[in-house]
């Protein structure tokens, strides 16, 4: 597995991708893929930390954080983080928070 920084190119099956993982979620809106495009386009966006996890060149999952303040401090929010069905309950989000 590699985990890579998105780049403009995988947008596109980026969101198929969250819509795959959340479509089947029990506490899910519908609108996780529209919530990650509206995330890459607002000035919170961190272009470094939206990640992707590809399996032999398949996209396998996809994390996002966007920066906020509380109070003083400047802090990271996780977008939904999402793994394609296949590949899910794989660990693949634990290689995510390790970093590899």
């Amino acid at each position: 597995m590699e985990i890579r920084q998105e780049i403009e190119k995988d947008y596109e099956e980026v969101y198929k991708l969250v819509k795959e993982a959340f479509e089947t979620a029990e506490h899910a809106d519908g609108n996780e893929q529209d919530l990650v495009e509206a995330l890459r386009k607002g000035s919170a966006f961190v272009p470094e930390l939206s990640l992707v996890a590809e399996i032999d060149g398949e996209l396998a999952g996809h994390i996002l954080f966007t920066r906020t303040k509380v109070g003083e401090d400047t802090v990271l929010v996780l977008a939904p983080l999402s793994v394609k069905p296949k590949f899910q309950r794989a660990g693949i989000f634990l290689f995510f928070g390790a970093g590899q």
